[in-house]
């Protein structure tokens, strides 16, 4: 498997992942952080205007970090991939998965401005 390092500017402060196009975003007004729902996590980043947030995607035995991860879930991935994408960018990075559901964990650097971010699967 791959790992895809990537350095974005989404102009909303965060990014998604999806395991298909056209998901309902998970946000709530009151709070920050990562927002998850059954077919997409919402995943904060930094400040456009204050520089790139570095992404880094691959498989778990691949990118695991050793601290726990901010989030643990489970995602639909009807099309066995995960797309990347923001409110403006429709896909940044797209990687392949082995089953209709897959774990995603995610590391940040920060728990609202995260300038490093760490997406695992499987």
């Amino acid at each position: 498997m791959t790992v895809q390092h990537l350095s974005i500017a989404p102009e909303y402060v965060s990014f998604y992942v999806a395991g298909r196009r056209n998901v309902d975003i998970p946000v709530h007004m009151d709070r920050q952080g990562v927002f998850v729902s059954d077919d997409c996590v919402n995943i904060p980043a930094y400040y456009w205007s204050d520089g790139d947030t570095h992404v880094t995607l691959g498989p778990y035995a691949e990118v695991a970090e050793t601290k726990e991860p901010n989030s643990d879930s489970i995602l639909n991935t009807p099309n066995q991939e995960l797309i990347l994408f923001d409110a403006n960018e429709p896909q940044f990075a797209i990687a392949r998965v082995p089953s209709v559901k897959t774990r995603i964990r995610v590391w940040m650097d920060h728990p609202i401005e995260p300038s490093n971010v760490v997406i695992a699967w499987g």
